[in-house]
């Protein structure tokens, strides 16, 4: 697994979170079964490419003054139009114990049924789990290829997650991905009839006996 790195300064207890994010910096904490919070701010620029590349399920490790702690990211905070992170919170592990997580769930290989037309609906984005610090991962592989035919499902049961490793905390019927073959809509006709005007119908309903009896006559 990758080694991530992050320093952070110390945060003052006068400083405010909005001057913080007006320095282009985001204010955060950090916590843990053994570790006392701390709280930091760190650069905006070097936490968005952090975060890019270590996503939640990879140790980093946090430099706060003199400490270095290993962390994973917890939780955080967004700002509701820009995106930009406005607060993070890191929780310090203890190797040798257990934690919860989220892991991201790649696809891979191509489906048969979408050859066929099918369209592959991707449910889930991550699969969440306990696990020892060591089996961190950064995602979990699904191969489409399992998807043959429309109305086949992949549910988390089908992706052989080692249970000695990883307790999953979501139902194993889950549905991951499934091939869902596109609705044809046939859109009727509500139109209503057209109502000829009355002395429109009798006088077309006279030329069209007319026209009968000549034919007849014929």
């Amino acid at each position: 697994m990758a080694t991530y790195a992050l320093t952070a300064d110390i945060r003052t207890k006068d400083e405010r979170a909005a001057d913080i994010r007006k320095r282009k910096k985001v204010p955060g904490i950090v916590y843990g079964k053994t570790q006392a919070p701390i709280s930091f701010c760190v650069d905006s620029s070097d936490l968005l490419r952090l975060y890019r590349k270590a996503g939640e399920s990879n140790i980093i490790n946090l430099k706060v003054g003199k400490e270095d702690i290993e962390v994973l990211v917890h939780q955080t905070q967004r700002h509701p139009i820009t995106g930009d992170f406005t607060h993070i919170d890191f929780y310090a592990i203890t190797r040798g114990e257990a934690l919860q997580t989220n892991i991201h769930i790649n696809f891979i290989g191509e489906s048969e049924a979408k050859k066929e037309g099918a369209i592959i609906e991707e449910s889930m984005k991550e699969i969440t789990v306990k696990c020892l610090p060591r089996n961190l991962v950064d995602h979990f592989d699904v191969d489409l290829w399992l998807l043959k035919e429309a109305g086949d499902f992949i549910r988390v049961s089908d992706l052989g997650i080692d249970p000695e490793k990883y307790e999953v905390l979501v139902w194993e019927d889950d549905v991951v991905a499934s091939a869902i073959m596109p609705k044809i809509e046939v859109i009727e006709d509500t139109a209503p009839e057209m109502e000829l005007p009355e002395w429109v119908a009798e006088e077309w309903a006279t030329e069209e006996w007319a026209e009968g009896n000549e034919q007849k006559s014929e």
